[in-house]
């Protein structure tokens, strides 16, 4: 099932940051553990695994990223897009054009609008597949003439504005609330460009034009050929063929949540070369994603296509809280997944799956279950610093690519009440404060 909340549900899980994982594992685990977790090869499917062993592929799914640019080809929006298994529906997930490519873990900044502008569209793919983990099938950048061509079969779209959107070139203007927009003027509003204040203050706007679009296919006004019925043949290799398909049926829609960085640390760390990517007399601005939520939405609608950067073991997490279980803690189903996965990235491993089962069976005792049986013992020893009591066994079906599968049992939870439930619900409020400020969604 896919992470993805569909319109406008909270983003309550903002306040389990790495920050804070990355303190509370090292706590845990001394240097040595991390090491062996990190390197090892736990989990790996080599010859310890049963000749027997049934196994089976995550999904397969087609994947395109569009990113919108103005008359001066400057970067305004930028979308992944991911079909359904069937090829028909699916998600779009919006990230910011001012996103550092490093999620801000490296020396210098990098954001996806100055790569663009400065190194090239090729540059941009590579940028893109870093911050997302994920391979295209289908990479384009659309103009105004270009947009209007893709969503005109959708209608005139109802678009609910967060916060008003201006643009400096054509001086157009549309104010907070609900606007009817025809193609043209939704092209025009999500390629707006105003270089006198920060570029993360119109994304709300520009992103809201593509939750109308994918509201507008919820409605059930799509572009699907007659004979869409079924599944959809192939890999869409054009993007209009792949937009054909996402219309076909129901989408959801994500924005990911953003981090502003202070003037101090771009001045820092933001090459000439890409700042003057900005303009002269504009406001250089950058943000960063979350690589934890990044991976909780990608890892959960395209698993198939997300990459595994290191040598370390590859891993498959899935939790399914129901709210009633998390009362105490004020937290969701979404929170404890975030938490595991910050835990996973602290120490340096791969994760490749997600599964946030609403409904589903929640263990006792957090599950691991290996493709390599000769490592059970190494795991049984060290992954309780994270995972709290587990349980460790074979796999009985092993899934390509994913060398560990993680069912986080109730047990975890005992993780969570070591801190205070009323310092975990206070730092969620404080988060979602911060992040409302930032994205200009009140919620």
């Amino acid at each position: 099932m896919t992470a993805i909340k569909t319109r406008r549900s909270r983003n309550t899980w903002l306040a389990l940051v790495a920050t804070c994982i990355a303190l509370a594992c090292a706590a845990a685990l001394s240097i040595a553990g991390i090491r062996t977790l990190a390197d090892s090869k736990a989990g790996r499917q080599v010859e310890g695994q049963a000749a027997n062993v049934t196994s089976q592929r995550l999904p397969s799914t087609s994947t395109a990223l569009v990113g919108t640019v103005d008359d001066d080809g400057r970067l305004t929006s930028v979308v992944v897009l991911v079909l359904n298994v069937n090829g028909l529906g699916g998600s779009i997930v919006s990230l910011s054009p001012s996103a550092d490519t490093t999620s801000g873990n490296a020396d210098e900044l990098r954001p996806l609008n100055a790569v663009l502008a400065v190194e090239g569209p090729e540059a941009f793919r590579f940028a893109i597949e870093g911050v997302t983990g994920l391979s295209f099938d289908v990479i384009e950048l659309v103009d105004q003439e270009r947009f209007v061509q893709l969503v005109t079969p959708l209608g005139d779209m109802p678009v609910i504005l967060p916060t008003p959107l201006h643009d400096e070139s054509s001086a157009e203007q549309w104010p907070k609330g609900e606007v009817v927009m025809s193609a043209p003027a939704a092209a025009r509003a999500v390629t707006a460009v105003d270089s006198t204040i920060a570029d993360w203050y119109l994304d709300p706007g520009r992103s809201a034009v593509w939750e109308a679009i994918a509201d507008r296919v919820g409605a059930g006004i799509g572009s699907a050929p007659s004979d869409a019925g079924g599944a959809a043949p192939g890999t869409p290799r054009a993007l209009d063929d792949f937009v054909n398909r996402l219309f076909a049926s129901n989408l959801d829609y994500r924005s990911m949540t953003i981090r502003v960085l202070d003037e101090d640390q771009i001045a820092d760390q933001l090459p000439a070369e890409l700042s003057v990517a900005f303009g002269a007399g504009a406001v250089d601005s950058v943000v960063v994603h979350d690589r934890s939520e990044m991976l909780m939405v990608v890892a959960a609608i395209a698993p198939g296509r997300v990459g595994a950067p290191s040598s370390a073991p590859t891993f498959r997490v899935v939790t399914a809280f129901q709210d009633a279980d998390l009362t105490s803690l004020g937290i969701n189903n979404a929170d404890v997944t975030k938490r595991v996965i910050d835990g996973l990235l602290f120490i340096q491993v791969n994760v490749v799956s997600v599964s946030s089962q609403v409904n589903g069976t929640v263990p006792m005792i957090t599950l691991i279950e290996v493709a390599d049986p000769t490592v059970i013992s190494a795991i049984e020893e060290s992954y309780p610093a994270l995972f709290g009591e587990i349980e460790v066994r074979e796999a009985d079906v092993v899934i390509e690519g994913v060398d560990i599968i993680v069912t986080i049992g109730r047990s975890f939870l005992k993780t969570l009440r070591s801190e205070s439930p009323n310092t975990v619900a206070g730092s969620l409020d404080d988060d979602a404060t911060a992040t409302s400020d930032a994205t200009g969604n009140d919620g």
